[in-house]
């Protein structure tokens, strides 16, 4: 029942979000109508979500109720925008659409789609891995698959009691979307998936850069395919990371943002993106405080060039600005609530205000805008680094060879001879994509600067149509495949465990067993045995400040809750909420005074495991009368 729940949920959301977009977007291009499906079904599946998480209403029911009537009302205004017979005609041409690139591709020879290759291997590999294996990536099983399983859990998207500082106050679009796919089926092996759709989105998004270059349907989507073929994309695609889904975002607001007249359709999409960035990641924050500038700029100047539409063209934007909040703000807005520090957990000073947190912004990562002695030499020796170390948040070489090698020259050459061009607006609008990229806090991570190479790949695009002879035109497309298939080749040793297909190399050992004994910071095979044979529906596992791999503490259906009980110093208040809350497990620091007073009681808590790389164990309660 819960898996025909999610897929008919999930299908309505998407066709209601690609019908809306198609009567949106009536005579636009097909790559931009689908960048705003992908921004409408996200906006529409996270409105859901978060509006029932801020009433404590986040439930199954209520969900599957919001969702029918959201998505029902859009689908219906396009039918009624459009008409049913405009809508099937529009669908007939979008599922044609592949089929008009395979051909174009094949007539014009174009070698740059051998990228297609490594990108839709990289889609379908993510989501067999998500499929078939839990949340396993260091910051996801940390923190990101806890604020899921939180919302779950508590059914509200508001701050819960932990020690996991980034649990709290960090943006959760991304870990809200998961929800979508958890609660629904109660089942976990979704949770991974949010991120596949912003590679789409990323890939149009570039794909539209380069059509706007003057490239050929054929070269812009093998360039698209060329950004999800990037290390940095492709292995954090099974993960909820979130820094595929922002840096898709924030190139897709900066297309629709550089609009060469910016039409009421860009500028809504524009502040959309910038809102779904916003409510993603801190940095989303931060480039919209950048932009602000430009964003008043073109304000200005689409009101002074329509005089007559002033009034309606503000009510526009003012509607597009209430978008943008309610789908950026709200975490920004508790934490200024609860601490006075709308990026809390971090401590730094903004504007001669010190900001308190429990975490310093230098021990996150370098300073924005390169402060810090070494920064910008640090970012350029990762991108040349000669072996990098591939993981899902990958390091080192994140854009492999082909950025530094083919797309960095070629981004410093349109965009430094576009000053004497004819084109100057776009060519010198990429150094600006790029520069405003770069600006981030630890720009040496690349998947923190995932605007960068989409940047590279549009200037590739104005390159190749320079060059205009086929002869040299083929060869720059033969270099680009190449360094993007080795490129993906060499670092898909990052994906670390693949699934099993048929017979297992040794018996006896499972694709998980591989994957924990791999992981060192995962619980072993014996404790999650335990964990889903022992836990009822409702039990308790209560936590210490000793815990740090907090998503491993949930059963796979989520059908324990997970609450945290600290011994502050007072051992009868400490037994007293621990009491109330009538645990089936206890996990507390090793050594500690909790636990001393648990194995005080008579027997009642018995060892079972060591939680890996922290010092918590879990304790199993024998009996109910301690």
């Amino acid at each position: 029942m819960g898996w025909a729940l999610w897929t008919c949920e999930s299908l309505l959301a998407a066709g209601a979000a690609w019908a809306l977009a198609s009567a949106l977007l009536r005579g636009r291009p097909l790559l931009e109508r689908w960048m705003a499906a992908l921004l409408f079904a996200a906006a529409s599946i996270f409105t859901c979500v978060q509006g029932l998480g801020l009433a404590g209403l986040l439930t199954r029911p209520a969900l599957a109720l919001a969702g029918l009537l959201l998505h029902g009302a859009m689908l219906a205004w396009a039918v009624r925008s459009v008409g049913v017979a405009g809508l099937r005609e529009q669908a007939r041409a979008d599922v044609e659409a592949p089929w008009r690139l395979l051909r174009d591709i094949h007539q014009r020879r174009e070698l740059a789609a051998w990228a297609l290759l490594p990108a839709t291997w990289g889609l379908a590999v993510s989501s067999i891995i998500a499929w078939s294996f839990p949340s396993w990536a260091w910051d996801v099983v940390w923190y990101h698959t806890p604020k899921t399983n939180y919302a779950v859990q508590t059914g509200h998207v508001r701050w819960v009691d932990t020690s996991v500082w980034y649990t709290n106050g960090y943006p959760e679009f991304v870990e809200l979307l998961s929800v979508w796919n958890v609660l629904f089926p109660m089942d976990t092996r979704l949770e991974e998936i949010a991120q596949l759709p912003f590679a789409l989105l990323g890939a149009f998004a570039v794909a539209a850069l380069c059509r706007r270059a003057g490239a050929s349907a054929a070269l812009s989507a093998s360039l698209g395919a060329m950004w999800i073929a990037l290390p940095a994309v492709a292995l954090q695609l099974h993960t909820t990371h979130a820094d595929v889904t922002a840096g898709s975002l924030f190139i897709t607001a900066f297309y629709f943002l550089t609009e060469r007249h910016w039409s009421p359709t860009a500028r809504g999409l524009t502040l959309l993106a910038l809102g779904l960035y916003a409510g993603t990641k801190v940095t989303g924050l931060f480039h919209l405080v950048l932009l602000s500038p430009v964003l008043l700029i073109r304000m200005v100047g689409v009101l002074r060039a329509e005089p007559a539409a002033r009034w309606t063209r503000l009510r526009q934007t003012a509607l597009a600005l209430v978008l943008l909040a309610w789908l950026g703000a709200p975490p920004y807005v508790e934490n200024l609530v609860r601490t006075g520090n709308p990026l809390w957990p971090a401590r730094m000073k903004v504007l001669g205000r010190e900001l308190t947190g429990p975490i310093a912004a230098e021990d996150v990562g370098t300073p924005a805008f390169f402060r810090e002695k070494g920064s910008f030499r640090k970012m350029v020796r990762n991108w040349t680094a000669r072996e990098g170390m591939y993981w899902p948040d990958v390091r080192e070489r994140a854009f492999g060879w082909l950025f530094p090698y083919l797309l960095l020259p070629a981004l410093l050459w349109v965009g430094l001879s576009g000053v004497f061009s004819r084109e100057r607006f776009f060519r010198l609008s990429l150094l600006l994509l790029a520069g405003l990229t770069i600006l981030v806090p630890a720009a040496w991570w690349g998947r923190f600067t995932l605007g960068l190479p989409a940047a590279g790949l549009a200037a590739f695009a104005v390159l190749h149509r320079q060059v205009r002879t086929p002869y040299l035109q083929t060869l720059l497309s033969a270099v680009a495949a190449f360094l993007c298939v080795a490129s993906y080749a060499k670092a898909s040793v990052g994906y670390q465990v693949l699934p099993t297909f048929g017979r297992h190399a040794v018996a006896g050992v499972t694709d998980d067993m591989r994957l924990r004994s791999r992981m060192g910071w995962l619980w072993t095979p014996e404790a999650v045995r335990l964990r889903e044979q022992e836990l009822k529906p409702g039990d308790v596992v209560a936590y210490d400040n000793s815990t740090d791999f907090l998503g491993e503490y949930w059963t796979r259906d989520l059908r324990n809750r997970v609450e945290y009980v600290n011994h502050e110093g007072d051992s009868p208040a400490y037994l007293q909420k621990l009491r109330a809350l009538r645990p089936r497990w206890v996990s507390v620091r090793k050594d500690s005074s909790a636990e001393r007073l648990l194995l005080g009681q008579s027997g009642a808590f018995q060892r079972i495991f060591d939680c890996p790389t922290s010092s918590a164990v879990m304790y199993r309660v024998t009996r109910d009368d301690w």
